[in-house]
């Protein structure tokens, strides 16, 4: 097995005349100074990506998946003797409330993919508008 090199021990501290040792001198710290930095989802600015039309038509998509769950909801049996089947498959549980909720899902998908009124053109740039053409 190789031999390891020996440490080095930190060399002792030096007396001054009246007997005291001498305080080390060492360097201030650095200071981490703090940058603002842009939001990667955003270009910089505090309003919000969505408007309020978009939030309204996000609520009523939203409305109608609690809808749709809330139709879906039920059907338990009065008497554990007995088997009703029109209790569990209704009409209301297996048709009508699954297409309410996807109704409430494509509401909702409607509203994120609308276009904002005010949102700013330059931010949707395309990389050939950005990029000098080569000539």
């Amino acid at each position: 097995m190789a031999k390891q090199p020996a440490r080095r021990t930190a060399p002792a501290p030096q007396k001054t005349q009246t007997g005291a040792p001498q305080a080390r001198k060492t360097a201030a710290a650095p200071v981490r100074r703090s940058e603002k930095k842009d939001s990667i989802f955003g270009s910089g600015s505090r309003e919000l990506i969505y408007g309020p039309a978009q939030f309204r038509i996000m609520g009523i998509g939203l409305a109608l998946v609690i809808l749709g769950l809330i139709l879906m909801a039920g059907g338990g049996q009065t008497d554990p003797n007995t088997w009703d089947e029109n209790a569990i498959y209704s009409f209301r549980r297996i048709t009508l409330a699954p297409l309410v909720m996807v109704a409430g899902f494509v509401v909702v998908v409607l509203g994120i993919f609308k276009k904002s009124p005010n949102a700013s053109p330059e931010v949707f740039t395309s990389v050939a508008e950005t990029e000098p053409a080569a000539e």
